[in-house]
């Protein structure tokens, strides 16, 4: 749905800016995913908002299972709620059905903690890490009800009620060239923030304090290295290049380089399952391989390795706090961490008998060993991730990967004796200097590997051919591409791996490789773009599921606004432009003026053209960080330089060992849930209990198998959005406790809404808790529409009902096929509480039969509208009790 087909209340006044948001109202079941929203992680603390100078609010413009993932997230909020006298809160992207209620009852946005407008805050921070992103920033600007272009937001004080909050980016996207995203923002931090938004806060502070203008606040910020404010530049003299409208603004802006942190990364754990679920600890900040396509390796330099000792502080403690049952450790390039099989193993050591894996993102296939194969997974083995790059060797030099063929084959091989049997590999085709004959290398290389590991076993291998898109700051941005010619590659591809066997293959879309191009080395010029395709629709724009709606969107965009000549010569691109000039005629062009020189990364524009050279004629430059300076200009006072930890002692290894699966005594436990944990679904409670467990440090008994799990069973699971307070759980320990000990071991752990109301002991080899159960009750909140049918018809109703010789009711079962089936035997109680003209309260209780099949509320409401005549809904309901089959010796029914 577009913004414009948002329907809104006419003549409705719309709620406060500066109160908390009436949050039931917006959150409830019939919102998808409810637990998104409600900002009660473990790990959130109190925030004093009235004592608090300065507010943030860091907002990741992605749902929120993308953003609660997302490391530099989650450190900055750690960090700024560090500060004294400041606090932080978080926003996410809202899903549409969400965004649309917000709109319908013209509510701003909210901060998931706090639960108050982002009006109300000082400062919005975005993370802009996709050049497609924008959209759905504007998308969260526009429901949070602040004026998407910064020069509409006015120059009143910050402090003024009326003032909107400065709204500013930061990410590599912005980093690299925030010109085309320059007209929504106040200012852009460029780089690291972990010192530079502090600072910013602390000039914040003081503008905030003497009552500065809006426009005098951002002359301040200006002044703070790392921070661009876009309004105090313009075009120079070329038409290009950005330079300084006010002699007080820098003529470049410097990029900001900070010290990982590692034990900031453990601040959050969420409730509900994200894409990222686990530990994730920073190990290297930085890579200085020096691939010629990679931006991030060209926009992070130097590189910054953390201490062995504290990431394996980090992780231990990060564990224990978090209950995580996987850990990450976290770089650009793994490998390159030379403590890296060190530190696995002594963590592999120490956790031994915690039932926890490790993972890597992507790693260098030279250097994965038998060391790094040992540390991987744990109890459970976690997938293998490499990416070659380039299907010949000749191409991997000209990209400066600085993989041979017999390095790639003899990590292939490595991992298969260390029981991998499916490897991730990742391929781009379309970079500079490739022929039909590197991109058909792809096929011969994977067919090289499986022929040469056969004595192995089966290799399969999945496949994620992307397309090369030029990216600012890179010896690869004077790069041109074509959309048909990457068609006609990825065809020609296709055709090839059809021959073998074992292959899964992924596609990049040219189109969406075409829309990132023309947005990432844009200008200024695209601003009218981006919003023009945020109003037509375009948003989510990373998922490839939307890329008809997104490609229709941007490029219906890109014409309205006069640049479709533009995109169709960029569509058409001259495939090896570069690769045809002189070398004098290559230093001319690469001279000419970029929309983002202005943007100091500490990387010298000469020494990138001086590596396009080297590419074309396939020259290889060694990494820094463990051979001679490249002479890039990054190491100096401004940026710092490499900080390499030599690699130290491996420790023996300690075998590995299973958890503890002995059941030595079987408890039983009762429990509530109530307020906002009611809206999560009983998949989230289970992680969240399974957390807790190990949190608690309780002898749990674990089941065996390739994914251990600890022996827990609930009694029935409880449908989302419904409060409970009798509901119960077995827990199977590994070593005797005491009943009373655990049940307050276990509470400690426990968030507020998750009740333990009790605890016995059950015989360990008795029947499931399922097979237990004999009843529930409910109680149930029915309502119409107004008028409603009058509240003397609710009675009769319910004991037309209860009185019926039969129920039918029709569904499907598990493989979708129809079902129908009499439901009157699971009813055995249905008495009115209370009634009104609309709406009534009753009393509900139903039989659960040997297969664990009952009544459900939503079927009472279907009953009820044929004998009413009228639409009936669920409003609150509650199970209140479930029933269990006596069992003996055994005192009492309720819990203790």
């Amino acid at each position: 749905m577009t913004v414009a087909e948002a329907s809104q209340p006419i003549g409705a006044s719309p709620p406060p800016l500066d109160a908390p948001v009436d949050f039931e109202q917006l959150v409830d079941r019939s919102i998808t995913k409810p637990g998104r929203y409600l900002g009660n992680e473990l790990g959130v603390e109190p925030r004093d908002w009235p004592a608090a100078g300065v507010r943030w609010a860091l907002t990741y413009p992605e749902i929120y299972e993308v953003g609660a993932s997302n490391l530099g997230h989650i450190i900055l909020y750690s960090i700024l709620n560090a500060v004294p006298g400041q606090l932080c809160d978080r926003a996410y992207l809202p899903a549409p059905d969400l965004a649309l209620r917000l709109r319908q009852r013209q509510q701003a946005l909210f901060a998931v903690e706090s639960r108050r407008p982002l009006p109300a805050f000082d400062l919005l921070g975005f993370s802009l890490s996709y050049e497609l992103g924008a959209t759905n920033i504007l998308e969260m600007l526009d429901l949070a009800r602040v004026p998407i272009h910064a020069s509409e937001r006015g120059d009143l004080p910050l402090a003024d009620p009326a003032a909107p909050p400065l709204i500013f980016a930061g990410g590599p996207t912005a980093t690299s060239n925030p010109e085309p995203f320059a007209a929504f923002f106040d200012f852009i931090a460029l780089g690291d923030g972990e010192e530079l938004l502090p600072e910013i806060g602390l000039v914040v502070a003081e503008g905030k304090a003497a009552g500065l203008s809006r426009s005098a606040l951002l002359r301040d910020l200006a002044q703070v290295p790392g921070v661009y404010v876009p309004s105090l530049y313009g075009p120079g003299p070329d038409g290009i290049s950005l330079v300084p409208l006010q002699p007080e603004a820098p003529q470049r802006v410097l990029r900001r380089v900070a010290t990982p942190m590692p034990h900031y990364g453990m601040g959050l754990v969420p409730h509900i399952e994200t894409v990222h679920d686990r530990l994730t600890i920073e190990i290297r900040r930085g890579c200085t391989r020096g691939c010629r396509f990679c931006q991030p390796g060209m926009l992070t330099r130097p590189a910054r390795d953390v201490e062995p000792e504290a990431v394996i502080e980090a992780v231990e403690t990060g564990m224990e706090r978090t209950g995580y049952s996987d850990f990450s450790l976290l770089s650009l390039s793994c490998s390159d961490y030379l403590a890296l099989p060190a530190v696995g193993v002594e963590l592999r050591n120490r956790l031994a008998d915690q039932n926890v894996s490790l993972t890597l993102p992507s790693q260098r296939v030279d250097r994965f060993d038998q060391n790094i194969a040992h540390i991987l997974g744990g109890t459970r083995k976690a997938g293998l991730t490499f990416a070659p790059e380039a299907g010949s060797q000749r191409l991997r030099d000209i990209v400066n990967k600085g993989l041979s063929d017999a390095e790639l084959l003899r990590g292939i091989r490595t991992a298969m004796e260390s029981g991998y049997r499916r490897v991730k590999l990742y391929f781009m085709i379309g970079l500079p200097g490739e022929t039909d004959a590197d991109v058909l290398g792809i096929a011969d290389t994977c067919r090289s590997l499986q022929q040469q590991c056969r004595d192995l076993g089966r290799l399969e291998l999945n496949l994620t051919i992307s397309n090369f898109t030029p990216k600012p700051h890179t010896p690869f941005q004077w790069h041109s591409v074509s959309t048909s010619e990457f068609r006609r590659r990825q065809e020609l591809l296709r055709r090839e791996l059809r021959t073998l066997r074992g292959l899964k293959t992924t596609f990049t879309d040219p189109r969406l490789s075409a829309m990132e191009d023309f947005v990432g080395r844009g200008d200024r010029r695209l601003a009218p773009v981006i919003e023009a395709a945020w109003r037509a629709g375009a948003g989510l724009d990373a998922w490839f599921e939307t890329i008809e709606s997104t490609h229709a969107a941007w490029t219906g965009a890109i014409e309205a606004a006069g640049l479709g000549g533009r995109y169709r010569a960029l569509e058409m691109g001259d495939w090896s432009s570069t690769g045809a000039l002189s070398s004098a005629d290559l230093k001319a062009f690469c001279a000419q003026p970029l929309p983002w020189d202005h943007i100091d990364t500490g990387v010298d524009k000469a020494w990138l053209a001086e590596d396009l050279q080297r590419a074309l004629a396939a020259v290889v430059v060694p990494d820094c960080s463990f051979d001679g300076c490249s002479s890039c200009g990054v190491c100096g006072p401004e940026f710092g330089h490499n900080v390499v930890v030599e690699a130290p002692p491996i420790p023996p290894q300690h075998p590995s060992r299973a958890p503890a699966s002995e059941r030595l005594q079987r408890l039983r436990f009762g429990f509530s849930k109530t307020g906002a944990l009611a809206l999560l679904s009983h998949l989230d409670l289970a992680r969240l209990m399974e957390r807790a467990l190990r949190r608690s440090g309780l002898p749990v008994s674990f089941s065996g198998g390739f994914h251990p799990l600890p022996r827990l069973q609930f009694a029935l699971a409880l449908p989302l959005g419904v409060e409970a307070s009798g509901e119960w759980f077995d827990l199977e320990f590994a070593a005797r406790v005491d009943p009373a000990a655990a049940l307050a071991q276990l509470q400690a752990t426990l968030p507020e809404g998750l009740t333990l109301s009790g605890v016995e002991e059950v015989p360990v080899r008795g029947g499931s808790l399922a097979q237990e159960l004999e009843g529930a009750l409910w109680s149930v909140e029915l309502v119409t529409a107004a008028p409603g049918p009058g509240a003397a018809a609710w009675g009769p109703a319910l004991e037309s009902v209860l009185a019926a010789a039969e129920l039918p009711w029709s569904d499907t079962d598990k493989k979708g096929r129809p079902r129908q089936r009499d439901c009157r035997p699971l009813l055995e109680e249905l008495s009115l509480v209370e009634a009104g003209d609309g709406s009534c309260h009753c009393r509900l209780g139903a039989r659960i039969d040997a297969q664990g099949r009952s009544l459900r509320p939503e079927q009472l409401c279907f009953w009820l509208q044929q004998r009413l005549g009228i639409p009936v809904q669920l409003g609150r309901v509650s199970r209140q009790l479930l029933r269990l089959r006596p069992l003996e010796p055994r005192a009492q029914e309720h819990p203790c």
